[in-house]
């Protein structure tokens, strides 16, 4: 009866030490799934993040590109101005002529001696009307300073000179573009070429108004 107690005993604390070992092994198998879980996580994360770097990268250098495309266009493109002619008003709007200048003839981002440029003048209407274009300079316009319209090759010494050829008649619901070119002319000869050096010197902008009239 003793002995067959003694056996009961082995036989269970044998059985309880499976138990351990198993739960022990188990346990590290689990340690060990969690560790490469953890590991296959971080990875996953480190190239998610990497892949995300490189998209927001590549986005940037697009908006980029597309930024520097869009100010290429707008830097070559004609200034328009604008009116909306009707009978019996008048409008005007200030313009600088460097804002006008072709970025070929660019010096110093000022007006100088072989610069030149062009803006266009855009008349709209609603209704059936005359107009009348002129322009009044607001400080001295250097002397070689000439103007000529996309109508014909007129050249005209000032602004206010060719305001004397722009009139004309809108029909309802027109729309008419004049385009005003201008361009420093110089080495012309040797007395003006002292004028445009002094001259060069003492402006660095011309600035005008335009008047539209409906009449």
């Amino acid at each position: 009866m003793k002995k067959k107690k003694k056996i009961i005993i082995i036989i269970f604390i044998i059985l309880i030490f499976l138990l351990y070992i198993l739960n022990s092994v188990k346990y590290s198998f689990l340690q060990e799934d969690l560790i490469f879980f953890q590991l296959f996580s971080s990875i996953n994360k480190s190239e998610n993040q990497a892949k995300n770097e490189q998209e927001s990268n590549i986005l940037l250098s697009s908006t980029k590109s597309n930024k520097k495309t869009t100010v290429n266009k707008e830097s070559s493109s004609i200034v328009q101005i604008g009116f909306d002619v009707r009978y019996g008003d008048t409008k005007l709007k200030d313009l600088e002529l460097s804002e006008t200048i072709n970025t070929k003839t660019l010096v110093y981002e000022k007006i100088a001696p072989g610069t030149s440029g062009n803006f266009d003048i855009v008349l709209k209407s609603k209704e059936e009307t005359n107009y009348k274009i002129s322009f009044k300079s607001e400080n001295v316009k250097p002397t070689n300073l000439q103007f000529y319209t996309s109508e014909n090759d007129k050249r005209y010494n000032s602004l206010e000179e060719l305001g004397n050829d722009l009139s004309g008649k809108l029909l309802k619901d027109d729309e008419k573009n004049i385009t005003v070119n201008w361009e420093w002319c110089y080495e012309i000869n040797e007395k003006n070429n002292k004028k445009d050096t002094t001259e060069a010197k003492k402006i660095r902008e011309y600035n005008f108004i335009i008047y539209v009239q409906g009449y």
